[in-house]
């Protein structure tokens, strides 16, 4: 495989006075190198690695991906018959789901410290998807209410864990011009496993049972496994583990690896292991601001599709399997969006290089597109779909309305995401785990919330409340836009200090 010769040129930095040299080490064998738990990659992946052995690993982590979102959804057309089956309260159901939500936010704090802290990815994504596939074993032979929320809980911590890595490996093997692209393709399965669950799921309920989502998400969970074990290198460069060792024998500090000003994988070791850390990076303007938006829209897109089981039984008297189909619009919506928006992101990006003579300002990726989805084609989508189901329109405008949000949604998501992993040097797996655990706890309370808000006020005044919560978070991120890199500065210089 390119990029993983037996040999490594000796790379030296100068730290004050003192010159720091790291000590090229040969390449082991196969089984050595896959057994390992920090298995060295030797050269910059950015650059070793081909196109294609890039877009295998982008495949393989946005399958990773993917799991939370499909296991998340797989089962609601089947939510009546579990109730039935496991004669369990409707507080119980609604439990399964919420702390599900729940534990995607907590978790990701945990294996993003840990990736943080010692350096690795790769045997977090295979511990992580592991807990999950064993969870999702155990869901399938839940006899009680209880185990099953125990189940949920388990998935939620596995897949949790893998997705909020994939960010990090992008901004690990692809260089700056090329993330925004390389994100929306990565968030493909975050953004389809949501949409794509409930058909699945509404088939394999109703041919056989709903225990086959379960088992059915831990066949796929294995299969990601064997993926990961023999696809994915681990992307922490191995010169840069010398230097980070050598330097803080120097000088007591860390240093970071890769050659960009804005390199976003975090590289640091000792210290306290504190999974909550991350989430202070919340105090920072640029992540909290960043964080609201990114939260607020996934947060009422996960309420609508909390909603969609419940308008299309009733209101539209459709069947398990019909219910799951009406998500297929959304799906569509996020394709389109991801690859759409995160295309455009970077097209701005490297426009507004050439401009600046070479240089890159981070604020120049949030694009005119970006703020057109947010602003305009994200409330059109929840007008759409709460009037269309509030006046009992054609099915199709819902399904649509949804799909249009979707759009909208993914867009802003695959822009705000690539500019959040950059924002803070060294900190991005950490910044991204912070956004992440803030848009995990806004989906808990809108899942729990949104079918109480609709029965008090309707869908159409919700979908009023949803396009104007959006409008107002997306303005919170415009300050982002226009005072972002002042307040990256200030931010970059605080934890640096805090770091000393």
């Amino acid at each position: 495989m390119k990029g993983l010769g037996n040999t490594i040129e000796s790379k030296t930095i100068t730290s004050g006075s003192s010159p720091i040299t790291a000590t090229p080490r040969p390449k082991p064998g196969f089984w050595k190198q896959h057994l390992s738990i920090r298995p060295e990659f030797h050269g910059d992946p950015r650059v070793e690695l081909s196109r294609f052995r890039k877009a295998v690993i982008l495949c393989v982590i946005s399958q990773a991906g993917s799991l939370g979102g499909f296991s998340s959804t797989i089962y609601f057309p089947s939510l009546v018959q579990i109730t039935a089956d496991l004669n369990a309260s409707q507080t119980a159901i609604n439990a399964s789901v919420s702390l599900f939500i729940l534990f995607m936010g907590i978790s990701p704090l945990v294996s993003s410290t840990l990736s943080d802290t010692f350096l690795i990815r790769r045997v977090l994504y295979i511990g992580f998807t592991l807990i999950f596939a064993l969870a999702s074993l155990g869901g399938g032979y839940a006899n009680s209410a209880g185990s099953l929320i125990v189940a949920r809980v388990f998935q939620a911590v596995g897949s949790g864990g893998a997705s909020i890595l994939g960010a990090g490996t992008v901004a690990d093997i692809y260089p700056p011009e090329e993330q925004g692209t390389s994100m929306g393709l990565m968030f493909l399965g975050q953004f389809l496993g949501p949409v794509l669950g409930p058909p699945l799921g509404g088939v394999l309920a109703k041919t056989f049972g709903w225990q086959s989502t379960f088992f059915f998400m831990a066949i796929v969970a294995a299969i990601v496994i064997v993926e990961l074990f023999f696809l994915l290198p681990e992307t922490y460069r191995a010169p840069d583990r010398d230097l980070l060792k050598e330097m803080e024998e120097v000088k007591g500090y860390a240093a970071e690896g890769g050659d960009e000003k804005n390199a976003s994988a975090t590289r640091r070791t000792g210290g306290a292991f504190n999974p909550f850390q991350a989430v202070m990076l919340l105090k920072h303007p640029v992540v909290l601001l960043s964080s609201i938006e990114l939260g607020i829209i996934f947060a009422l897109m996960f309420s609508i599709e909390t909603l969609a089981p419940v308008l299309f039984t009733n209101s539209y008297g459709l069947a398990e399997d019909q219910v799951g189909l009406t998500y297929l619009g959304a799906g569509g919506g996020s394709i389109l969006g991801a690859i759409l928006g995160g295309k455009l992101s970077d097209l701005a990006l490297m426009r507004a290089k050439a401009k600046n003579g070479g240089e890159i300002v981070l604020e120049d990726r949030l694009s005119l597109s970006m703020w057109i989805a947010g602003f305009l084609i994200v409330p059109f989508g929840s007008l759409l779909f709460g009037f269309g189901a509030e006046k009992h329109l054609s099915i199709a405008a819902p399904i649509v309305g949804f799909g249009i949000y979707n759009f909208g949604m993914a867009q802003v998501i695959s822009a705000g995401a690539a500019y959040l992993v950059n924002a803070i040097p060294g900190q991005g797996s950490s910044a991204t785990a912070a956004a992440n655990f803030l848009r995990m706890v806004m989906a808990c309370i809108f899942s729990l919330i949104a079918q109480i808000i609709v029965d008090h006020v309707g869908y159409g005044n919700y979908g009023i409340i949803q396009a104007a919560i959006n409008i107002v978070c997306m303005g919170l991120f415009y300050i982002v836009k226009l005072r972002g890199a002042g307040m990256r500065e200030t931010a970059t210089r605080k934890e640096e200090a805090s770091r000393k």
